[in-house]
């Protein structure tokens, strides 16, 4: 799948961070890539990142068009059969932020423009893939239509416990909007409200507040992400996905 991903920053710059957050939250978009565009770029190798945002989809194992859905107690069983990989540590240059990733990751810090506070991460998997945007240091809302909402998986995430003491959670979901524009698959972590299911309820929310301003992250999916819920199970099954699962339930704030 190609990824469609938006310049975080290119954003910020353009529309403000509100903007940024409220198409972030509710989907994927197309856009440049941010180290294309920011004022510095911080890479932990030389070479240009290919735009592809998940492994191919004979990787993924997407079920057919129509095919049903894989239950969530085999997605279970098989998700208990990954390997855990070597890991590695990234800390956000404000010291406050962490998480853990697979050592034949790569991690790239990409500035904002002059002025524009805050630092955006992208993770890219070992083929230079990228696969997810980390954003910290800002401040600001999330803004959203209403929709109809299936959780697809979710989890505790121990060391990010927000400034009110709520605790943000990881999720996995899939939302469909008014207009019948098709399915958008949101990932990464929330408040516990954007996990609500049923019908016209709040778009997601990819804000999570802490000390020194807000922490966005996103898995970068195409649009759309997957032809079906069936496909999204099946990708759930998967060491890519078990991967950025983990860390996402590893991020810690100190």
């Amino acid at each position: 799948m190609n990824s469609n991903r938006a310049g975080f920053f290119t954003v910020v710059t353009m529309a403000g961070f509100a903007a940024s957050l409220m198409l972030g939250g509710c989907g994927s978009q197309a856009g440049r890539d941010p180290a294309a565009t920011a004022n510095g770029t911080v890479n932990d190798k030389a070479e240009s990142t290919p735009r592809l945002a998940f492994a191919p989809a004979s990787t993924a194992a997407p079920a057919a068009p129509g095919a049903r859905e894989v239950p969530a107690s085999v997605v279970g069983a098989s998700s208990k059969k990954h390997a855990d990989p070597a890991l590695k540590t990234f800390t956000f240059p404000d010291g406050h932020i962490s998480f853990a990733y697979p050592a034949t990751w790569t991690v790239r810090t990409v500035l904002p423009a002059v002025g524009v506070p805050g630092v955006e991460v992208i993770v890219a998997d070992g083929a230079g893939s990228d696969l997810l945007s980390l954003a910290h240091g800002f401040t600001a809302g999330c803004a959203g239509g209403p929709v109809s909402r299936r959780v697809l998986d979710e989890a505790a995430v121990p060391g990010m416990t927000a400034q009110d003491g709520t605790e943000p959670v990881f999720g996995f979901a899939a939302e469909s909007y008014e207009n019948g524009k098709g399915v958008a698959y949101v990932m990464g972590l929330t408040d516990p409200r954007s996990l609500e299911e049923g019908e016209n309820v709040a778009s997601w929310c990819n804000l999570v507040p802490t000390g020194n301003g807000g922490l966005s992250t996103r898995v970068l999916f195409d649009d759309p992400g997957f032809p079906n819920r069936g496909a999204a199970r099946a990708w759930m099954a998967t060491d890519q996905y078990a991967q950025l699962k983990a860390l996402l339930v590893s991020l810690t704030y100190a």
